[in-house]
């Protein structure tokens, strides 16, 4: 009969409680509480914790340990671990503050969600024997706070409710999740093998070009970007430490898709196998035995095919950067160069020099030179045209203080134009429109 009635007594002690946590802090003045200075919960010197171990509200409990100025996980499995995450956790212990204390002597802890403790953060600190301790429990009704307490101290206080996501972490959101690692400023060279086809590209100085399946010249930002895009992608989900003797059940024993990266003489391998469901696919870097998926949006984007890296543009120069331009139509020759203007602010002046010689008129001029430098390929021919009187365009430009030229021969057939581009395969296939305004903008300015 006691025990019953010690029982009805703690029901009610703790029904009061959590009636008093609703009903008081419901209708506690925020605009009150920030005069209030707050305090750290802990005295930390940056940069003296060496190890955190999170036990999140799923009951996950991983351990990270600083070794040689490196983070990595030693449970519950040795990991590398996520640098940004781990730091993250790290420096929200070493300035957290308490936005101000709920009691000092509570009578019960269940009500805040600290009995059993939903989520606890214990850390060592360098020169102390005794590991530190931070216990969090419920958020408060309006969401904004978070009850905490740290062991040995029996204060109930709060935090900001924000530092649950910060301190709620698993061992997925610790650990390292890059899908492939390699320099990515050195990055010279990707494959791309789909089955029995390939595309292979290479880099030097800061020209990237196509060698398979066709040799040319491939568009710096796409594939730099693509470049990017691996570097930067993360696993969607861990799914094996060590699954290189189950590779059939994954599809990896014969990869869909394998991507390599090479980086100077180092090589960076991801194999694709089939899909885990509508959004996720398994993968694994073959340097390491794990196996994780990855978003499909990200293998979709790997499905290059030669026209989607080729590069669209027949020229480098821009209307500024030229320095002579010559145009072959009909067999006749026109040239022109320009001069720089005299005196401060002067423009630039562009001079036909053959077949006649005569000043050409600035607007026309700059708009011909631009009309050319922005002939592009809407898509490629495997063969290109061979009847028809050419029309070659030659462009002398500064790049960066280097002087280049470029040659471009343009031949049409019907409403059909090719722009053909010495060592590079079949043609580019360009607007007409374009085309035909260039050879109308000449005809303006030579008479």
């Amino acid at each position: 009969m006691r025990s019953g009635k010690s029982f009805l007594g703690l029901l009610l002690v703790a029904t009061a409680l959590g009636s008093y946590i609703y009903f008081v802090e419901m209708k506690r003045d925020p605009a009150a509480e920030t005069e209030t200075t707050r305090e750290k919960v802990f005295t930390l010197t940056p940069g003296s914790i060496e190890s955190v171990e999170i036990t999140n509200a799923s009951a996950e409990t991983t351990k990270v340990v600083r070794q040689d100025a490196v983070w990595a996980i030693t449970s519950p499995e040795a990991a590398e671990a996520d640098t940004v995450e781990v730091s993250t956790v790290v420096s929200s212990l070493e300035s957290l503050e308490q936005t101000r204390v709920v009691t000092e002597t509570p009578d019960a802890l269940a009500p805040f969600g600290l009995d059993p403790v939903r989520i606890s953060v214990t850390f060592t600190v360098a020169g102390e024997s005794t590991p530190r301790r931070l216990k969090l429990g419920n958020k408060t009704p309006t969401g904004g706070d978070m009850y905490a307490q740290v062991e040995g101290s029996p204060a109930v206080f709060l935090i900001g409710g924000y530092l649950e996501d910060t301190f709620n972490k698993g061992p997925f959101t610790l650990r390292e999740k890059s899908v492939l690692k390699f320099s990515r400023d050195g990055a010279d060279a990707l494959t791309i093998a789909q089955g029995a086809s390939r595309l292979s590209l290479a880099k030097t100085g800061n020209t990237w070009r196509l060698s398979a399946p066709v040799n040319a010249g491939a568009d710096f930002n796409t594939v730099d970007g693509l470049i990017g895009r691996i570097f930067q992608a993360r696993m969607a989900r861990f799914v094996a430490a060590d699954g290189t003797s189950s590779l059939r059940e994954y599809g990896l024993d014969r990869p869909t898709m394998v991507v390599t990266v090479g980086s100077g003489s180092s090589q960076a391998e991801l194999a694709i196998g089939r899909a885990q469901d509508e959004t996720n696919i398994y993968a694994r870097d073959l340097s390491r035995p794990m196996i994780f998926t990855i978003e499909k949006t990200l293998v979709d984007e790997l499905k290059k095919q030669p026209e989607d890296v080729r590069a669209k543009d027949l020229f480098s120069f821009r209307s500024f950067t030229a320095t002579s331009y010559e145009i072959t139509t009909g067999g006749t020759r026109y040239t022109f160069t320009k001069k720089a203007g005299e005196g401060e602010n002067a423009a630039d002046v562009w001079t036909l020099t053959a077949p006649t010689s005569r000043t050409a008129d600035a607007t026309k001029m700059t708009d011909l030179l631009t009309t050319s430098s922005n002939l592009r390929a809407e898509r490629f021919a495997g063969t290109a045209f061979t009847a028809g009187d050419p029309v070659t365009i030659t462009a002398t430009f500064d790049d960066a203080g280097n002087a280049k030229t470029e040659t471009v021969t343009f031949r049409k057939s019907g409403a059909v134009v090719h722009g053909i581009r010495a060592g590079e395969p079949g043609a580019a296939v360009v607007s007409t429109t374009d085309f035909d305004r260039v050879l109308s903008l000449l005809k303006e300015i030579t008479g």
